[in-house]
């Protein structure tokens, strides 16, 4: 008796679990350009997150083909970093040493210049 109890529990589990899966959707990363360009002035005045750095480099991006292209020029700019050249990791609350704050700035300059084309609609 105990063993049907077992088996009849753990099945309704199964297929609650399976009714979950199948209507369930997967966890999406889609930051717009405005979020990406707040978390690059912040890392700019050194009060940024390095959480929310770490997933925006690490992540790609899929629905927005030139917001990608910033994401690749911020990760060549880690990999510099963690490859010890001309641009270093900085101490205290700044990401980058000068040079690597330099090149974010241009970087957000570029996004900025990219926010600016974009159209801007209402809808109705």
């Amino acid at each position: 008796m105990d063993f049907i109890l077992v088996f009849i529990i753990c099945l309704l589990f199964l297929l609650l679990l399976a009714i979950a899966m199948l209507f369930g959707r997967p966890p999406i990363y889609r930051p717009k350009r405005m979020d990406v360009y707040c978390l690059i002035s912040d890392l700019c005045e050194g009060e940024g997150d390095a959480d929310q750095w770490v997933v925006f480099v690490g992540l790609t991006i899929l629905h927005d083909p030139e917001l990608e292209k910033i994401r690749l020029r911020c990760y060549d700019l880690e990999l510099l970093a963690d490859g010890h050249q001309e641009i270093l990791f900085g101490s205290g609350r700044y990401r980058y040493n000068n040079v690597g704050m330099d090149r974010l700035k241009e970087i957000r300059s570029a996004l900025k210049a990219l926010m600016d084309q974009e159209p801007s609609y209402r809808s109705f």
